[in-house]
């Protein structure tokens, strides 16, 4: 396992990290999240907004006893939904107090904000006023990192304009800034390179439901490709990771790796098996050529540093 920054903090991360979605299935949840562990894994991501993954982390944390300094913990609040669900102090302390309830933790490591997927929440309103959530927003994350609620927060699927606003807020009142982001599809880069924020991330091919009937080699689907509106040419990756040598998922997951700005790629597996078939993934990340690469980016549409 390769171990990265989270962008600019002292904070050290695995460069994969295991996810909630395709994790927390029915009794199997010790076993992947062991397996992870022991393979080096140390960010386990979830959210407040799926208490039961929460609970089943906890509770996997508690019987095993591994030391708190050994493994970094990530969650999230976010805005929209429901009448009460918003970005207010009054749903981040609560949804956070909530998440650490059911994981058991005196603190989180990383508390991620923002919206659902769609438009932003500030779209539209009078500017003043969306100047005034994200103060709200910046204030409250810095309350709960002083309480030692989190060590950390970042934001999440908020719009650029949106983050680097929200990190001028934090300098202009000399309150906490984030230092991270939590990403769907890949970063970008000048969120890193302007800012310093790191990014908790997806491969653009993850689990969800197929767009073809070709199984990968564990006999799973390959899945959607994220934040698209058309399918990914499925046949193309396929043919480009038989002749690297790796499954889809495998080429995806090391693609991610090394687009710019990326702390950690997170990863999720219903079985130890699918878990140690992704985390071969940073066996084909050297291997990469740039012709790959190159084709990578055509199909995956993201951009690649050289």
């Amino acid at each position: 396992m390769k171990y990265r920054t989270l962008g600019r903090s002292g904070l050290r991360v695995s460069c994969l990290g295991l996810g909630t979605r395709g994790t927390f299935g029915e009794g199997i949840s010790d076993e992947v999240l062991t397996a992870a562990y022991d393979s080096g894994i140390t960010l386990f991501d979830v959210t407040e907004a799926s208490g039961r993954a929460e609970k089943l982390l906890g509770n996997v944390l508690k019987s095993k006893g591994w030391r708190r300094s050994s493994y970094v913990i990530t969650t999230r609040v976010f805005w929209g939904g429901h009448a009460d669900r918003s970005l207010s102090r009054k749903q981040v302390l609560e949804g956070l107090c909530g998440s650490l309830q059911r994981l058991q933790l005196d603190y989180v490591d990383v508390i991620f904000a923002g919206p659902r997927p769609g438009p932003a929440h500030t779209e539209g309103l009078d500017p003043t006023l969306r100047l005034l959530r994200l103060e709200e927003l910046v204030r409250v994350m810095s309350d709960v990192i002083d309480r030692g609620l989190a060590l950390y927060w970042g934001t999440a699927g908020g719009a650029p304009g949106d983050v680097m606003d929200t990190f001028a807020v934090a300098r202009q009142f000399n309150l906490v800034a984030p230092v991270c982001q939590w990403a769907e599809l890949l970063p970008e880069p000048r969120l890193f390179r302007q800012l310093g924020l790191g990014a908790v991330t997806w491969s653009p091919v993850a689990p969800g439901p197929a767009l073809e009937e070709e199984p990968l080699p564990h006999g799973r689907p390959i899945g959607k490709a994220i934040g698209r509106r058309q399918p990914l040419k499925v046949g193309d990756l396929q043919q480009l990771a038989q002749r690297s040598g790796c499954s889809v998922s495998q080429l995806g997951i090391a693609w991610s790796l090394r687009a710019e700005g990326v702390s950690s790629v997170l990863v999720g597996a219903e079985t130890p098996q699918m878990l140690q078939e992704q985390l071969q993934a940073l066996q084909v990340l050297p291997n990469l050529s740039p012709a790959t690469l190159q084709e990578l980016d055509t199909l995956l549409g993201g951009a690649v540093p050289p």
